[in-house]
């Protein structure tokens, strides 16, 4: 992001901040850890919300620390995952992550998969990554009788914090689209926790939920509705992600049966104001219901203001048992409207 361009944004996040608490002026509140730093501050990083090595192009903002610390964790398994589901190959490209062993008569060799374009799998040996004594061994002795290849693709093994990676990208799309009234609430407290501890399962319900087919082309947010309550959830490639409501913290039931979907479209001429705009402090409420509600800062400067998004009274919001359509009916014909400060 150029540097102007970059101050311009910031600038408005913490413009955002100040309606809030104006004791709070001229900083920036990382959305993850919730440390201030003043908007100037070289603690204060751009991140990519899709890693950039995948081909993200959004972006939003957090603390140098939480930036260089997803990096190294949930953020490069998400990178990992995207490399394996985008290509139209079985195997990683990156030698360094396949874990791709050859053994033959007790001998080890490391080494990398890869499919020919007869569709036949070839071994390459990796000589750099062997032990020597093998590796002289196995090409200069006698051809060995049986020969094993085994492989391992290491995202799979770290299922825990690639999850963690979906939410991590999820929550900043939320940030960049709705700013701190989604950040600054209690109910995302566990949702912060698991951002921030990636390895250890506490969010050990099922909020990351795999779609049969992707419905959109780029990364949005949306309303999903489980049974009567909603919730805020974005849509990662084929992946939904699903945060606690202001008054539930999960579904009782995912069933396919009791879901339908609202995913947000701004239409060009306001999709501006929900890209890092001074929004905020603002409610977001569906059909009645709170789904989104800054509650961490009491009393704020500015007095809130409430957003609603409801269905057109003709569409059916929940689908007929045994219809899929329904939901993705109310999405597409969702009506977003306005509504005078509350």
């Amino acid at each position: 992001m150029p540097s102007d361009l970059r101050s311009e944004s910031l600038l408005e996040i913490s413009q955002e901040l100040t309606r809030f608490k104006y004791d709070l002026r001229g900083l920036f509140r990382c959305p993850t850890c919730l440390c201030d730093y003043p908007v100037g501050s070289k603690e204060v990083t751009e991140e990519h919300i899709i890693p950039e090595s995948s081909g993200g192009r959004m972006t939003t903002f957090l603390c140098r620390k939480c930036n260089s610390s997803f990096g190294h964790r949930q953020t490069r398994w998400l990178s990992d995952w995207i490399g394996l589901n985008e290509s139209i190959e079985l195997f990683h490209a990156d030698p360094k992550k396949q874990r791709t062993q050859l053994t033959a008569d007790g001998r080890k060799i490391n080494g990398t998969l890869k499919v020919t374009e007869d569709g036949a799998l070839e071994f390459y040996t990796d000589k750099k990554r062997s032990n020597p004594v093998d590796y002289e061994a196995h090409w200069n002795g006698p051809k060995p009788s049986e020969i094993t290849i085994t492989t391992q693709m290491p995202v799979f093994g770290n299922e825990i914090s690639l999850r963690a990676g979906f939410l991590t990208a999820a929550y900043g799309l939320w940030f960049k689209n709705f700013g701190y009234s989604f950040v600054l609430q209690s109910s995302l407290d566990i949702v912060r926790r698991q951002i921030l501890y990636p390895d250890l399962d506490i969010m050990n319900w099922n909020y990351l939920i795999e779609t049969p087919a992707r419905e959109v082309v780029n990364p949005c947010i949306g309303l999903m509705r489980f049974g009567v309550d909603y919730f805020p959830t974005a849509l990662i490639y084929d992946h939904l992600v699903l945060f606690p409501s202001p008054k539930r913290p999960h579904p009782s039931n995912t069933s396919p049966s009791e879901m339908s979907k609202k995913v947000m479209s701004f239409a060009d001429e306001i999709a501006s104001r929900y890209q890092h705009r001074c929004v905020g402090p603002a409610v977001l409420i569906c059909d009645g219901q709170e789904v989104v509600n800054p509650d961490l800062i009491p009393n704020a400067t500015v007095p809130l203001t409430c957003h609603g998004i409801f269905p057109p009274s003709a569409t059916r919001v929940r689908p007929k048992e045994g219809t899929d359509d329904e939901a993705n009916d109310t999405k597409r014909r969702a009506d977003h409207r306005h509504l005078a400060g509350a």
